[in-house]
């Protein structure tokens, strides 16, 4: 039985779906911080890797800098929602799909109609003032150059995204966790088992892993069932969502197990 068969199969049958979604797809659909080459293509135009600019010390030290990376980098290059969102919003109105669990932070599955989405690192759509906490959307971090100044009081906007130097809102990884715990199965999308998202794997105690990803993996062996090849294409097929969509040349698969 081959596994997009066998993936079908388990999300028609099941009605607690939680999905780990990594950052594979926002890659496919334009999302360049996430691409291989971004890094090379950053350190020639501003003398440094993205890495170091997008740091809690950086972000403190270098505002200017780092939040004209921010603005033509990230909020610029946000991507678009693509087939794999729209799969899941599709499952999410069918009824089966509890919930997302990302470390993403372009908000594509928000922006696809999905609502039950716990963003670890936050989005970059949910821009904020450290001092009296009011929120600004992206629109207002683009128009407002170099820096990005709270109207209210004056303080330096922080992005939506936690920083690395910067703790994680220990309230929402806690939900991620009580919302993996009660699954019964784990659809993990755009991410390797032993990656930081899909080690939260850890937490599953229901019935079937299942993963799609472009690419293998050693750590693949761990899951019930494995899809490997086009992503889009892949979710396409196993739970269309009905949008108009253009399939890839071929679909490659790893047998189910």
């Amino acid at each position: 039985m081959m596994s997009t068969r066998y993936l079908k199969q388990i999300l028609r049958e099941s009605s607690n779906i939680v999905c780990l979604l990594g950052r594979g797809p926002a890659a496919e659909q334009g999302c360049d911080f996430y691409r291989e080459d971004f890094i090379y293509d950053i350190e020639k135009r501003f003398g440094r890797s993205p890495g170091e600019i997008m740091n809690s010390t950086f972000y403190h030290n270098r505002p200017e800098t780092f939040y004209r990376f921010y603005r033509e980098e990230i909020l610029m290059k946000s991507g678009e929602p693509d087939e794999v969102n729209y799969s899941l919003k599709k499952m999410e109105d069918d009824g089966k799909l509890r919930g997302i669990v990302t470390r993403g932070f372009f908000n594509l599955s928000r922006r696809a109609g999905c609502h039950n989405i716990i963003h670890l690192y936050g989005d970059i759509y949910r821009n904020f003032c450290p001092h009296c906490g009011k929120k600004f959307d992206a629109k207002y971090i683009l128009s407002h150059k170099p820096i990005p100044i709270c109207d209210h009081c004056g303080t330096m906007i922080h992005p939506g995204v936690a920083l690395p130097g910067e703790m994680l809102d220990s309230q929402l990884v806690t939900r991620a966790i009580e919302l993996i715990t009660s699954a019964d199965v784990l659809l993990i999308i755009g991410a390797e088992l032993d990656s930081n998202l899909g080690s939260m794997a850890k937490y599953f105690n229901g019935d079937r892993i299942c993963l799609v990803n472009s690419e293998k993996h050693y750590s693949d062996e761990t899951a019930d069932c494995v899809c490997i090849g086009n992503i889009q294409d892949i979710m396409h097929e196993v739970y269309p969502s009905g949008k108009p969509y253009t399939p890839s040349d071929e679909v490659s698969e790893e047998a189910g197990k």
